[in-house]
């Protein structure tokens, strides 16, 4: 038992660092919650989190071909993730919605926010390694198995969210000390900076 209470603990631990990091799913995050509200910060930061469980579980449960996947294609990978962040930030900048407009959640824009998150994070390669490293260290610690593997994983999923609630939460309160005009203002800016983000990935892989 104590074990498993270890591995869940250094998983939480693990699923908090690599989730810490402003990547690009952070500032998706951030802007949503300013421009929309902390519900829709949120599902982004869901997303990235299950991405983070299933990045885990190849580590964890050792899965070879997926492993293998990753390892080979992480180019292309990379080359998704950018063009996803490019056509994020530039329907952003081309968007006219005001803020009540930005603010209206669907579930067709609820699916789009966590299918965004989730992507973003699964076409990162790094994290594979990542996780796949830190649960080399558990076992060599505190031991191999199957209930070790998914108490590991498990931990990586909570401390995961709690990062993406913690976010959520200090943009949120953020937001609410913004004048409505310059929400908008903050948006074009978060898009530049997503777009910019997008560009350097697709030119770093090309070149």
């Amino acid at each position: 038992m104590f074990s498993y209470i270890t591995s869940i603990m250094w998983g939480i631990l693990v699923g908090f660092a690599v989730a810490v990091p402003i990547g690009p799913v952070g500032l998706i995050c951030i802007q949503r919650t300013i421009t929309k509200n902390k519900l829709s910060g949120l599902i982004s930061g869901l997303g990235a989190a299950v991405a983070d469980v299933l990045l885990a579980s190849v580590g964890a449960f050792s899965i070879t071909i997926i492993f293998s996947f990753i390892k080979e294609e992480q180019v292309v990978l990379r080359f998704i993730g950018g063009l996803i962040l490019l056509i994020i930030g530039i329907v952003s900048i081309m968007s006219k919605k005001n803020v009540e407009e930005f603010k209206k959640e669907t579930t067709l824009s609820a699916i789009e926010e966590f299918l965004s998150g989730f992507i973003l994070t699964i076409t990162n390669p790094l994290s594979a390694f990542v996780f796949f490293l830190a649960f080399a260290e558990t076992s060599s610690r505190i031991g191999s198995g199957i209930n070790i593997a998914f108490s590991f994983v498990i931990g990586i999923f909570i401390g995961s969210c709690l990062w993406w609630l913690f976010l959520t939460y200090i943009a949120d309160k953020i937001a609410h000390k913004i004048k409505h005009e310059y929400i908008k203002v903050i948006n074009k800016c978060f898009a530049i900076a997503i777009t910019a983000l997008g560009i350097i990935i697709i030119l770093r892989v090309l070149i």
